[in-house]
Protein backbone atom coordinates (compact mmCIF):
# COMPACT_ATOMS: atom_id res chain seq x y z
CA UNK A 1 0.00 0.00 0.00
CA UNK A 2 2.50 2.56 0.77
CA UNK A 3 4.08 2.24 -2.23
CA UNK A 4 1.69 2.79 -4.38
CA UNK A 5 1.18 5.59 -2.03
CA UNK A 6 4.50 7.24 -1.98
CA UNK A 7 4.40 6.95 -6.03
CA UNK A 8 1.27 8.86 -6.27
CA UNK A 9 1.82 11.32 -4.04
CA UNK A 10 5.37 11.74 -5.43
CA UNK A 11 3.51 12.10 -9.20
CA UNK A 12 0.94 14.44 -8.01
CA UNK A 13 3.26 16.79 -6.47
CA UNK A 14 5.79 16.84 -9.61
CA UNK A 15 2.58 17.47 -11.77
CA UNK A 16 1.90 20.63 -10.19
CA UNK A 17 -1.03 19.57 -7.67
CA UNK A 18 -1.40 21.06 -4.68
CA UNK A 19 -1.67 18.39 -2.20
CA UNK A 20 -0.32 19.58 1.11
CA UNK A 21 1.82 17.54 3.11
CA UNK A 22 0.21 14.65 3.17
CA UNK A 23 1.22 11.04 3.68
CA UNK A 24 -2.25 9.34 3.00
CA UNK A 25 -3.39 7.07 0.50
CA UNK A 26 -6.47 9.22 0.47
CA UNK A 27 -5.02 12.29 -1.26
CA UNK A 28 -6.28 15.98 -1.27
CA UNK A 29 -5.69 17.71 -4.71
CA UNK A 30 -6.64 21.28 -3.73
CA UNK A 31 -9.28 23.08 -5.91
CA UNK A 32 -9.87 26.54 -3.61
CA UNK A 33 -13.01 26.94 -5.89
CA UNK A 34 -16.69 25.64 -4.83
CA UNK A 35 -17.83 25.39 -8.50
CA UNK A 36 -14.43 24.26 -10.17
CA UNK A 37 -14.38 21.70 -7.67
CA UNK A 38 -17.55 20.17 -9.17
CA UNK A 39 -16.74 20.88 -12.15
CA UNK A 40 -13.82 18.89 -11.80
CA UNK A 41 -15.30 16.07 -10.69
CA UNK A 42 -17.47 15.97 -13.73
CA UNK A 43 -14.98 16.14 -15.62
CA UNK A 44 -12.86 13.17 -14.34
CA UNK A 45 -15.64 11.23 -14.39
CA UNK A 46 -16.36 11.17 -17.72
CA UNK A 47 -12.64 10.61 -18.23
CA UNK A 48 -13.31 7.51 -16.20
CA UNK A 49 -11.85 8.47 -12.94
CA UNK A 50 -14.03 9.29 -9.61
CA UNK A 51 -12.70 11.60 -7.41
CA UNK A 52 -14.65 12.84 -4.16
CA UNK A 53 -16.05 16.80 -3.78
CA UNK A 54 -15.16 18.18 -0.72
CA UNK A 55 -16.98 21.54 0.00
CA UNK A 56 -18.15 23.77 2.55
CA UNK A 57 -19.54 23.01 5.35
CA UNK A 58 -17.21 20.15 5.39
CA UNK A 59 -14.18 22.81 4.88
CA UNK A 60 -13.75 26.66 4.24
CA UNK A 61 -14.84 27.84 1.14
CA UNK A 62 -11.20 28.60 0.36
CA UNK A 63 -9.92 25.06 1.09
CA UNK A 64 -12.02 23.21 -1.37
CA UNK A 65 -10.90 20.10 -2.89
CA UNK A 66 -11.37 16.77 -4.52
CA UNK A 67 -10.06 13.79 -2.57
CA UNK A 68 -7.98 10.94 -4.78
CA UNK A 69 -8.37 7.47 -2.76
CA UNK A 70 -5.99 4.84 -3.32
CA UNK A 71 -6.10 1.24 -2.61
CA UNK A 72 -3.33 -1.62 -2.01
CA UNK A 73 -4.78 -3.39 -5.45
CA UNK A 74 -4.35 -0.16 -7.54
CA UNK A 75 -1.33 -0.62 -10.13
CA UNK A 76 1.18 2.12 -11.35
CA UNK A 77 -0.33 1.84 -14.61
CA UNK A 78 -3.84 2.65 -13.00
CA UNK A 79 -2.06 5.50 -11.20
CA UNK A 80 -0.23 6.78 -14.16
CA UNK A 81 -3.58 6.77 -16.23
CA UNK A 82 -5.48 8.90 -13.36
CA UNK A 83 -2.81 11.11 -12.62
CA UNK A 84 -2.95 11.59 -16.72
CA UNK A 85 -6.55 12.44 -16.67
CA UNK A 86 -6.98 14.93 -13.74
CA UNK A 87 -3.86 16.87 -15.02
CA UNK A 88 -6.18 17.12 -18.55
CA UNK A 89 -8.75 17.62 -16.06
CA UNK A 90 -7.57 20.57 -13.76
CA UNK A 91 -5.68 22.34 -16.98
CA UNK A 92 -9.32 22.46 -18.95
CA UNK A 93 -10.54 24.69 -15.68
CA UNK A 94 -7.22 26.71 -15.57
CA UNK A 95 -6.73 25.06 -12.26
CA UNK A 96 -3.22 23.34 -12.56
CA UNK A 97 -0.56 25.26 -14.64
Amino acid sequence: MWKITNYALKSFRDAGFEIGDTESPIIPLYVRDTDKTFEVTKLAFDEGVFINPVIPPACAPQDTLVRFALMATHTKEQVDFAIEKLIKCFKQLDLLK
